[in-house]
């Protein structure tokens, strides 16, 4: 049984050795009586960059200088009320010494070094971070320290971001492909940050940009902090001119300044592109995971050049990355804000062993349901709707058979439709997993917790499994599905499911999960199919 420990608040963690750490609502240093990024005001506190959940208007700030400029700039605080330092230099307080390390985040983002002059201990704060490059914030510089109190937004194994050229070769081709069609592309990014990183991208390759108001002046804040790689901000004013991507915050695109833009194309410009589903959560037509942050590998990374005995974490999957750092580095790991659950050394049931036909492989059956998998999946990856036209005409011309024909121009033309009569929800689709031999449910928590979503949990658990797929019409696809409602509800009703889940390649199995449920997620509407059918030489929806 876990044990839950007691909340962190107001309490000090027993290291009599290492440097206090409290949290009271926030991250507090006693010694210095210094505050980490504290929400409300505080007499003293280290601010690490200026976004708006890091700063409040305290009594005395330390930060860089460039994000003294910033502050200033942003939320006009006093220059007395700042006491700016440059990377690197030196600042001794009561028997310490501070230090502001490049944090990578956004321009002037910076870590806080603390070593306690009388017996060497140190601290690192690390504030929001990024290992990855970055064209206008400073590249992080980590040193080695005994604490190491960081945070963890995207403490999780799936968040995984690809690597940097292939997320600005996603955004690049989005807005290559809004211009082909004749849209104005719309990039969706904090004011400062990841704006002034996609502003510098777009510049690069001479594409022009307008920005929000808000957007604009935190570029020409920077440009005046000394960002030399971005253009002078030009700023959006609901005049649309061709050729020119569209770069706003978030929540003002509702706003009266974009309701003339009604031929636009939208991409969030994100870390969390990774969930699934998350393009239909934001209400956008594409997620590019575009972040500036440290992904679960960055994080890791950062443990790994630090070197400490004792981490704490804040922020995101506080709790779920301290305990992976604890099991997997056996590293003195909590979140900072307490909650942890103590792992005991129980009896663990056996691993299931996997066969010798190489489980996770499985050699796919060539049929029609396989054709419209791999058309489904290259739709859901593809921004450009005369591409999607053209995708979808070439499949439908290479049906011969009128029935399955029909089939697919259905669930084509209906790709999120309701299926009221379908009970298939995570509860459902798990026992159906469970029947399924060689399935334990401690490996399906442990998918869900990653995916973050049942269908590609189901996708996740039937690759590791040892499978013979066999091929699928979609007319056998669609009396499946007719009569497994039919039974909706039944024990019969799971048994047939998990059999049939063991009888097809898990990508097969992933499109006929989505078609039970209705939602194919692959973001076309009825104006484009009626394209696409009238391309391929056909007549009308049917």
């Amino acid at each position: 049984m876990p044990i839950r420990l007691p909340s962190a608040c107001a309490f000090a963690l027993p290291y009599p050795r290492l440097i206090e750490v409290r949290y009271e609502r926030g991250l507090y240093l006693p010694e210095l009586d210094l505050w980490l990024d504290p929400q409300g005001p505080k007499p003293r506190a280290f601010v690490s960059h200026a976004h708006a959940d890091h700063f409040a208007r305290h009594e005395s700030v330390i930060c860089s200088e460039t994000t003294a400029t910033l502050l200033q700039h942003r939320y006009k605080l006093s220059p007395e009320r700042m006491e700016a330092l440059g990377f690197h230099v030196p600042l001794i307080i009561d028997g310490y010494r501070l230090r502001l390390l490049p944090a990578g985040h956004i321009t002037g983002s910076a870590m806080l070094h603390i070593t306690r002059t009388k017996d060497q201990s140190t601290l690192l704060y690390t504030g929001d971070f990024k290992t990855r490059r970055s064209r206008t914030a400073e590249a992080p510089n980590f040193l080695s320290a005994d604490t190491l109190v960081m945070e963890t937004t995207f403490g999780l194994p799936m968040f995984q971001f690809p690597n940097t050229m292939e997320v600005e070769a996603d955004l690049l081709g989005f807005v290559h492909d809004c211009f082909n069609d004749g849209l104005t592309p719309v990039l969706l990014a904090y004011s400062l940050g990841k704006t002034q990183e996609a502003l510098a991208l777009l510049h690069e390759h001479e594409i022009p940009a307008l920005l929000h108001p808000a957007a604009a002046a935190m570029t020409e804040a920077c440009r005046a902090a000394g960002v030399e790689c971005l253009p002078e901000a030009a700023e959006f004013t609901g005049e649309i001119l061709p050729g020119h991507v569209i770069i706003t915050p978030p929540h003002a695109l509702k706003s009266k300044l974009f309701k003339p833009l009604t031929a636009r194309r939208t991409a969030m410009l994100s870390g969390w592109a990774l969930q699934p589903n998350a393009r239909f959560r934001y209400g956008v037509d594409a997620m590019i995971p575009f972040s500036d942050h440290a992904d679960h590998p960055g994080l890791l990374e950062c443990i790994q050049r630090v070197r400490p005995k004792r981490v704490l974490t804040v922020h995101g999957y506080s709790k779920e990355f301290a305990a992976h750092v604890r099991s997997q580095l056996k590293i003195d790991a909590w979140c900072a804000a307490g909650g942890d659950q103590l792992e005991l050394p129980i009896h663990q049931p056996p691993q299931r062993q996997m066969s010798s036909s190489r489980a996770g492989w499985h050699s796919r059956a060539l049929c029609p349901l396989a054709d419209f998998s791999d058309l489904c999946r290259l739709l859901e990856k593809t921004g450009s709707r005369v591409s999607k036209v053209e995708f979808i005409a070439n499949y439908l011309k290479s049906i011969e058979n009128d029935n399955e024909l029909q089939l697919a121009i259905q669930w084509l033309s209906n790709p999120s439709s309701k299926r009221s009569q379908s009970r298939l929800n995570a509860k459902t689709l798990k026992h159906a997993l469970m029947a399924i031999p060689g399935t334990r449910e401690e490996r399906y928590v442990e998918i869900l917790q990653n995916h973050q979503d049942d269908i590609l949990t189901a996708v996740h658990m039937l690759q590791e499994l040892s499978l013979q797929p066999e091929g699928m019409t979609l007319t056998q696809t669609h009396q499946f599905i007719e009569q497994f409602q039919q039974q909706s509800g039944t024990i019969d009703w799971l048994y047939q499911l998990s059999e049939r889940l063991l009888s097809l390649h898990p990508l097969e199995s992933e499109t006929l999960l989505k078609l039970i449920v209705g939602n194919l997620r692959i973001g076309i509407d009825r104006q484009l199919m009626e394209e696409a059918i009238g391309k391929a030489g056909l007549s009308v929806i049917r």
